[in-house]
């Protein structure tokens, strides 16, 4: 690397050092002469995303971030792994997501894919290192369905083989229905955070754990999950260890899914929908996972009280996001839009048959 007059140059140069020396003096004479210096050579995308682009996302990047993009990364590279950053074009981005396509992934996951694609490339140019244009677009996505949450019957199902299958496992999905929270803020908290005579819990950015944004919130403490606050801590520090006493380390995917396929066989609810028992309930009894119990705590709150600006505060979500998730949830909020926009026309063969109809 050569630095003159603050601009720094960068080359890759194969062979002896004396050979690297003799070309870092051209290139010195060159670049003084204000003659035009060498092409260097482009890094292998591999080489680049490990040496370059990884310590810069992981200095930039909250470690859960960098834990999905890494898994992303490594899919990257398995497929641009060799193609030098200057060989890289627009047909190999589209031939990509052809493969993407045909290992039957979903167009959101190719999307994000992409989204890292995208950065690793913003990068490069940055730095700079030399890289071709090319386009990335990505895949068209249908719409987001409508979000689907549990039943209070469905609730009291899982309670029960929660009990029954795996008892250290019920106090967190108590607090994941009671409070809308994240499952990694659930395992991360501490009893620091919590202020039972208060009734509010504290969420907050801390060494173990960074929310989402980053934007510290308060939730309060209703009276379903308050016994379950004061009962005998099993630790002096994380409100809901596991059964070593220590924090869990990641969700406890096996023991929860084995409970919810227990809760979906012989405990339907007798007052379900043909549609609720299509959607949560089949071969693999009750359907949805941690991050259905905030959905479920959401429905819940705008049945008891519609207050979408609330909910927001409450879940760590834009009032807009929040909107569009679930505003399908207020009670009759279609209805109360009918009518709200009345303009009858004064002139033209349908005037008389406007106001009699909107009169």
């Amino acid at each position: 690397m050569i630095s003159i007059r603050g601009r720094q140059r960068e080359w890759i140069v194969k062979g002896p050092k004396a050979e690297a020396e003799a070309f870092e003096a051209r290139q010195r004479v060159a670049i003084e002469a204000g003659e035009p210096a060498e092409v260097r050579a482009a890094p292998k995308f591999c080489d680049f995303c490990l040496v370059r682009y990884r310590p810069h996302a992981e200095m930039h990047l909250r470690p859960s971030t960098w834990k999905v993009r890494a898994y992303q990364l490594a899919t990257l590279i398995e497929h641009f792994g060799e193609l030098r950053l200057t060989a890289m074009t627009t047909e190999s981005v589209e031939a990509y997501k052809r493969r993407r396509l045909a290992d039957g992934k979903q167009a959101r996951t190719i999307n994000n894919e992409l989204a890292v694609l995208q950065a690793v490339c913003t990068y490069a140019r940055e730095i700079p290192v030399p890289i071709s244009r090319f386009n990335i677009q990505p895949l068209p996505v249908r719409g987001r369905g409508r979000v689907t949450y549990w039943t209070e019957g469905q609730i009291s199902a899982l309670y029960e083989a929660l009990e029954e299958l795996s008892p250290e496992l019920l106090p967190v999905v108590v607090f994941l229905v009671n409070t809308g929270c994240r499952k990694g803020e659930a395992l991360a908290l501490t009893w620091e955070q919590v202020d039972v005579e208060r009734g509010h819990i504290r969420i907050w950015p801390n060494a173990e754990w960074q929310p989402k944004d980053n934007e510290p919130r308060e939730v309060p403490i209703g009276e379903a999950l308050l016994p379950w606050l004061r009962r005998e801590r099993r630790s002096s520090r994380w409100v809901f260890p596991c059964s070593t006493g220590e924090r869990w380390r990641c969700w406890p995917k096996l023991q929860f899914d084995r409970a919810r396929k227990a809760a979906g066989h012989d405990r339907e609810c007798p007052v379900w929908t043909d549609h609720q028992r299509a959607c949560l309930c089949g071969a693999k009894g009750l359907r949805g996972g941690p991050h259905t119990a905030r959905h479920t705590f959401a429905a819940h709150f705008l049945k008891a009280l519609p207050d979408m600006y609330l909910l927001s505060q409450l879940l760590g979500h834009s009032e807009t996001r929040t909107s569009k998730l679930y505003a399908h949830l207020l009670p009759e909020h279609l209805e109360r839009a009918r009518g709200a926009v009345s303009l009858v026309p004064s002139v033209g063969a349908a005037a008389a048959e406007a106001r009699r109809r909107w009169s």
